[in-house]
């Protein structure tokens, strides 16, 4: 099955059984993907395969959620395996250091078993997209008239309720992606948001790009204020927001290289708020602001 996600393409050699486990897919498959600008934004992904454990000492270890993943960086291809909490189940992945090519020896045998083929496809994306100009990051955004708008920060701080402010009182609003959308420097310098796949506990998976107008990163507060951020700081936000493998230096050049240009390129703003309509009056207003000076045009 072929999926195009952000305007990139990706092979998975799925059947239905995939679909039926991983719905949130469906909007992606495409039969004819739209011709790349790049052969790096192209991912084949073969599932089943028969991978070695890896040896020798991880180059890095993390724990999210639970999940043990220890990651080999090698000259060559990058190694990974995932353990899940109960210890029982490891899966591996095998890829090029571009991510052109990977192989992991994920089968189903159990339901939740999706939710690792999801995790391991979101990675595959990730790596392979560097390299395309995309970029995902940790955002809620939404989409008005032709126009993205995404609200950074850690989770917990108000970025989806900021979002529900925006479809709730400014007319025309509809929610992109809730947790994990794609920002894409385009070859002609065009910048865009996309939906992905991956929207977090929001089943928001629209295939849809727009024009990415502004950037918040939004902070909680005893009441509203806005503050226009300079290059740096827009830049310093979007690096904390990326998901990316700091240690790996191939694809942080990579996806550090294209946020710069995003950060230079697109206003952004720290919105400290409280979760009330004033709040997203405020920053629609800095929204239509930009659109009126013709920012990013």
């Amino acid at each position: 099955m072929i999926f195009q996600i952000a305007g990139c393409k990706m092979e998975v050699d799925g059947g239905a059984e995939m679909l039926g486990g991983l719905p949130n897919f469906a909007p992606f498959q495409v039969a004819d993907p739209v011709p790349l600008p790049s052969a790096a934004a192209a991912c084949s992904v073969r599932l089943g395969r028969s991978l070695p454990p890896c040896a020798g000492e991880p180059s890095f270890v993390s724990a999210p959620d639970g999940r043990a993943i220890r990651v080999w960086l090698m000259p060559d291809c990058c190694r990974l395996s995932l353990w899940m909490p109960d210890g029982k189940r490891v899966y591996h992945l095998q890829a090029d250091r571009h991510w052109r090519q990977v192989e992991t020896d994920w089968g189903i045998y159990a339901p939740a078993d999706f939710s690792v083929l999801n995790d391991l496809l979101m990675l595959s994306f990730i790596y392979n997209a560097a390299f395309a100009g995309v970029v995902l990051i940790h955002a809620s955004c939404v989409a008005l008239d032709g126009e993205g708008v995404a609200f950074i920060g850690p989770s917990g701080i108000g970025k989806s309720t900021h979002s529900g402010l925006w479809l709730k009182h400014i007319p025309g609003t509809r929610l992109l992606n809730d947790d994990q959308p794609a920002l894409r420097l385009c070859p002609d310098g065009t910048m865009m948001l996309y939906g992905t796949p991956w929207s977090g506990k929001t089943p928001c998976y629209r295939n849809e790009g727009v024009r990415l107008r502004t950037l918040f990163r939004m902070e909680q507060a005893a009441g509203n204020e806005i503050i226009r951020l300079d290059g740096i700081a827009a830049f310093r936000m979007l690096l904390g927001a990326a998901s990316l493998m700091g240690r790996d230096g191939i694809s942080f050049a990579a996806i550090s290289g294209t946020l710069s240009k995003i950060a230079g390129g697109v206003p952004a703003f720290l919105l400290k708020n409280r979760p009330e309509e004033a709040a997203a009056r405020l920053s629609y207003d800095a929204y239509c602001r930009c659109r009126a000076s013709g920012e990013i045009e």
